[in-house]
């Protein structure tokens, strides 16, 4: 046994059963050694950046740590937008990269190079393994790290000599440590502002789902009477989407969320950053009177912008069992606050609906049509993984029920993320649908997971929006301008126009396109009986403008 045997021995011993990757010379060894096992099974993507997308919609799916192999420095470049991605959303993942020879390092070889300073700024750690001996510790560190909340990706470098080298003892699996619970002072100091709220309002993040505490979060609301916002542009939802309190998610700019807290005098955030912002627009976003208290398992986000008045560093279901029982039975007050709340929640969801049928009218699919059509495809327990951006905005109006496990959002920031993603969870379920929902521009960045869809038998299901170009700089540009429309370049893709049937058919799927609004229901339901065959595409011609995104930005506009 040599190093690359070991490794996925160690791999099979954490109940890592997949690797995904796209192989290098340096990476031959551990080629080899894939044929002497069958614990760990070798998932190839055409391009790395796939592969990441692929194990971090492995990871999520499964809640477990997802391990990606990529190729020294070109490799790592290619994979450091899904280790970006990976360590905005969170999410579990240790990255292999293959290295030179270490003897040929100093002559700086065509293949090899610096590997730990190119992935330091974006990791959550990174090693490089110097000797076989040291294999056993790193690589326990590297996935307790990456396990470890707040989750992340790690980088973990391993050099042909290594590789190659007589294999150490066996690895030893051990948990990561669980965080701690938040202090007991801090929390009674929470308690008591909240039992004092005549307003309160909850805002919550991913990390409550990753806590398994979306049921813990809900008696708080119950509790308290209080509406529940989530984290802008998070990537699941906290509680599910018909929970009486759930007001969906806050928007992305500080003008946006002020007038939402504005009528609350306490602001309870869980598990979340206040606030990941997509732009600048004027703020604060928290009005000067509320009190913010902040529940965090990252000590790096509480006080980052907003200071609270109680911050809670530590685990984010054992501080939200802690006010649930600090605060006791559920007096009178609380108990008309939550009617009013759910009686407020009740008629904005009837107005979104209402808002998006007005809009879905037209000769033509408009976003509106597409996403109520897109939206009465998907059954209960189909995972749908959004990275539509824009024409699919109105998806949160028009699903039905979403829980954290059935619904998948891009909390990242780069593009190409969505289809891998569900072809990754896919592979994680097989016996579950999984729709992803992309736009035409953003699909290009990972269309070739369609062909490892087809190549492991993966009938992910993909509607595509069509609508020509990058719609969101197109709206961007107005929020910035007021201007709809301008000399702009790069916002349209044509002249030629792509053939996105013909691209998707090349990768192995099956594929169709509806233009009409009356063909969209028939065109889902006959995709989703093509996915018994593999990877099955819809894509829908969309016409429409998104509205404005952003505001206008001058040179004195950041002062406040």
């Amino acid at each position: 046994m040599n190093g690359a045997d070991w490794l996925l021995a160690g791999l099979a011993a954490e109940g890592v059963p997949v690797m995904f990757g796209n192989p290098g010379s340096t990476e031959l060894p551990l080629t080899d050694a894939f044929g002497r096992q069958d614990g760990v099974r070798y998932v190839l993507a055409l391009h790395e950046s796939v592969a990441m997308g692929m194990a971090d919609g492995y990871a999520q799916a499964t809640g477990r740590v997802a391990v990606v192999n990529v190729h020294v420095q070109p490799g790592l470049a290619n994979a450091m937008s899904g280790i970006l991605n990976a360590a905005r959303s969170r999410v579990p993942l240790v990255v292999t990269v293959g290295q030179q020879v270490q003897e040929l390092l100093p002559g700086e070889p065509f293949l090899g190079g610096e590997l730990v300073r190119m992935a330091a700024p974006l990791a959550k750690g990174a090693w490089e393994v110097a000797r076989a001996e040291e294999l056993p510790a790193v690589f326990a560190r590297a996935v307790r790290t990456a396990s470890a909340h707040p989750r992340g990706p790690v980088v973990l470098s391993l050099p042909l000599d290594v590789q190659v080298a007589a294999a150490p003892g066996p690895h030893v699996p051990r948990p990561p440590a669980a965080p701690s619970a938040p202090p007991a002072a801090a929390l009674d100091r929470a308690a008591a502002i909240l039992a004092g709220a005549d307003s309160p309002v909850i805002l919550a993040g991913d990390a409550v789902v990753h806590a398994g505490a979306s049921a813990d979060l809900a008696r708080l609301a119950d509790r308290l009477g209080a509406p529940i916002f989530g984290e802008p542009m998070g990537a699941t939802v906290p509680v599910p989407t018909d929970h009486g309190l759930w007001r969906g998610p806050l928007p992305p700019f500080e003008a946006a969320i002020a007038p939402l807290l504005a009528p609350h005098d306490v602001v309870f955030a869980v598990g979340m950053p206040v606030f990941r912002l997509f732009g600048w627009s004027p703020g604060p976003a928290l009005p000067p009177a509320v009190r913010l208290i902040h529940l965090e398992v990252d000590p790096h986000e509480v006080g980052k912008v907003h200071p609270p008045a109680v911050g809670l560093v530590g685990h984010v279901g054992d501080g939200l069992r802690g006010l649930v029982a600090r605060l006791g039975e559920t007096p009178p007050a609380a108990v008309e606050r939550r009617s009013r709340a759910v009686a407020a929640t009740a008629a904005a969801r009837r107005s979104a609906r209402a808002r998006l049928a007005r809009e879905a009218g037209g000769p033509r699919v408009a976003p509106a049509a597409f996403a109520r059509a897109v939206g009465g495809a998907l059954g209960p327990r189909d995972l749908l993984v959004d990275e539509s951006l824009t024409a699919g905005r109105g998806l949160r109006a028009a699903v039905a029920r979403r829980t954290p496990a059935t619904w998948l959002a891009h909390r990242g920031s780069a593009l190409g993320w969505g289809l891998p993603a569900a072809v990754g969870a896919g592979l994680a379920d097989p016996s579950r649908r999984v729709m992803a929902v992309q736009g035409d521009g953003s699909l290009l960045f990972g269309v070739s997971a369609l062909w490892t869809a087809a190549h492991e038998g993966v009938g992910t299901a993909l509607v595509v929006a069509d609508n020509g170009g990058y719609e969101i700089l197109r709206a961007g540009l107005e929020g910035l301008t007021g201007r709809p429309e301008g000399a702009w370049p790069g916002i349209g893709i044509a002249g030629p126009a792509l053939d996105l049937v013909s691209i998707c058919r090349g990768f192995g799927a099956s594929a169709v396109r509806v233009d009409e609004p009356a063909d969209l229901r028939e065109g889902l339901a006959d995709m989703w009986r093509r996915t018994a065959d593999g990877p099955a595409v819809l894509v829908v011609g969309v016409e429409g403008r998104t509205p404005p995104v952003g505001h206008p930005l001058t040179a004195n506009a950041p002062g406040r």
